[in-house]
């Protein structure tokens, strides 16, 4: 019996040996045709400003914007081994809701400002190919690897059992060989076939750009009258957000250092900077990195336990805008960041934060410098315009708040949570009241415990964004019990300062002046206890002079 269970590992071992081997080597003889497959299948969705549009790989020597109505826009630039992208505009702009829009001059004004770097966005974009290369060709090799494995295995091996070893060595090469010659020829003849490599039209070159062609006439004829005044304007722009920046260091430089004394935390406080809605300006992450800079210098590093952002990172959600996500998210080299997906964010800009190092809370908890932080990812989906909402999980914001709120309570009574979520309706949602004017209410008790009507919440702090305008802090008593403890909700402005009802004629991009005063908050936190016990505002006013507010003293 023995014996014959020996005999029987033994084939089982030599078959496995065989199909891991032959499916390597079909892997390698069909790699040509995987790469070609994986290659051609490369897409992705996204937006271009307001257009939505799907990625793809080209291989003519450009790149091509292809809007479908009005032809499409060739660009002489081409990536690694003359790949370019391909970007298929998939339906109107979210925020017109006409294929008329496309020549709107307006439109074009508002798509051409939402890119600042183009060879950012390309950048970004050969990134996200590459992963989702990589993804594809991994998981075409390993079916093709175990199917070719087990198939040559189940055909070869009672073949060659009885040959000498040179002999099987010589046949599996030969059908390596061939597999190899027919994968190659095949992946020649599909790529011959793909469109992606089909050359391009006759194009009439842009006069001003002649890198940039369309196919059509009138196209062309549109972009010659808008082009001048895209390119005085973004000028212009630059011009007037750069002057804002230095405006902003100035400022930080001579009233930082005077406030120091007022803005350093008490013995056994750390600082945690809040923040909300920085929404895609350039220009408020630069005067913001150098604020931090500033503030840790003053203070310390050792003083700010953290930095919280209540949604509303990007402006729209798109793979092209990881530059700016990563500027965001290492604006503060020093200080850990928590934040909580908005409704302009996206899955992609979830995973670029946890790419640059954010911890992007959900419904878990995390534990920074000794203070626990929750949150719960915004489930709307809001465009660039706002001009569509989406929301596939069918989950509210107020019922994603409750969903927070759920994790929290499960913790230890009496733990102090901090809380980042995004709307008002999700901090509504775990504090379980309908109406904001319950908090509002509060107003002038922060220091001193009363009755508010609000049922007792997790001792900790709320923070929450949006509405581009800070309120409160306000402070939440929780005396149900014999231990007095409260919890700070604090609705925070926006800071980037970026226009929350944007217009036609007035909208934020990326590298303009703030239209709104960039506001962040400076929150207090007792290291034995775990509660905030004051605020501090700092609010860049839109000349760029820095305000720093005084010290408001929460609980008791």
């Amino acid at each position: 019996m023995a014996g014959r269970d020996r005999t029987r590992t033994r084939r089982a071992a030599r078959w496995a040996a065989w199909a891991l081997g032959l499916g390597l080597l079909t892997v390698l003889a069909t790699a040509p045709l995987i790469v070609q497959r994986t290659v051609e299948g490369l897409r992705f969705p996204d937006r271009l400003g307001t257009v939505p549009v799907e990625v793809t790989l080209v291989h003519n020597g450009y790149s091509v914007l292809d809007t479908g109505v009005l032809g499409s826009v060739f660009w002489d630039r081409t990536g690694p081994l003359g790949l370019g992208a391909n970007l298929r505009v998939t339906g109107p702009p979210d925020a017109g809701g006409t294929l008329a829009s496309y020549i709107d001059p307006a439109f074009l004004k508002v798509n051409a400002q939402s890119l600042n770097d183009p060879a950012a966005v390309g950048r970004a974009y050969a990134r996200q190919l590459t992963d989702r290369f990589q993804e594809g060709f991994l998981t075409r090799a390993g079916l093709v690897g175990v199917a070719g494995g087990v198939v040559l295995t189940l055909i070869l091996l009672p073949r060659l059992s009885r040959y000498d070893r040179r002999r099987r060595v010589l046949a599996v090469t030969a059908t390596g060989a061939a597999m190899l010659v027919g994968s190659s020829a095949f992946a020649a003849v599909q790529y011959a076939t793909w469109p992606g490599s089909d050359p391009a039209p006759r194009l009439y070159p842009l006069d001003a750009r002649p890198e940039l062609s369309f196919t059509s006439p009138q196209a062309r004829e549109v972009a010659e009258q808008v082009q001048p005044f895209i390119e005085k304007n973004v000028r212009r722009l630059k011009e007037r957000g750069a002057h804002y920046e230095e405006e902003a260091a100035a400022s930080i430089a001579s009233v930082l250092p005077a406030a120091s004394s007022r803005l350093a935390p008490r013995e056994g406080e750390v600082v945690v900077l809040a923040e909300a809605d920085p929404q895609g300006s350039l220009v408020g992450t630069h005067v913001r990195r150098g604020l931090y800079a500033e503030l840790v210098r003053l203070l310390g590093k050792d003083a700010f336990a953290a930095r919280t952002i209540s949604g509303d990172v990007s402006s729209n959600g798109t793979v092209g805008e990881e530059g700016f996500v990563r500027g965001e998210a290492e604006a503060s080299p020093t200080i850990p960041v928590v934040a909580a997906k908005g409704d302009h964010d996206s899955t992609t800009t979830v995973d670029q934060l946890k790419k640059f190092g954010a911890d992007v809370v959900d419904r878990k908890l995390v534990e920074v410098d000794g203070l626990t932080f929750t949150g719960g990812a915004d489930p709307d989906f809001k465009s660039l315009f706002g001009g569509m909402v989406t929301n596939p999980s069918g989950v509210s914001p107020t019922e994603r708040g409750a969903q927070v709120r759920k994790v929290v309570d499960e913790q230890e009574p009496g733990t102090p949570v901090h809380v980042v979520v995004h709307q008002p309706d999700a901090m509504l949602g775990y504090l379980g009241i309908d109406d904001i004017d319950l908090l509002r209410a509060t107003r002038g008790h922060e220091d001193q415990p009363w009755d508010d009507g609000i049922p007792d919440l997790p001792p900790g702090s709320v923070s929450y964004g949006h509405w581009h305008d800070p309120d409160g802090p306000f402070v939440v008593w929780n005396t149900d019990t014999d231990k007095v403890t409260w919890t700070v909700v604090d609705q925070l402005g926006t800071s980037g300062g970026v226009e929350e009802q944007p217009t036609i004629n007035r909208f934020s991009t990326p590298y303009s002046p703030p239209l709104k005063p960039m506001s962040l908050r400076l929150h207090y936190v007792d290291q034995d206890t775990g509660l905030v016990t004051g605020a501090v505002e700092l609010t860049f006013e839109v000349d760029g002079r820095l305000r720093v507010g005084q010290r408001v003293e929460l609980g008791q």
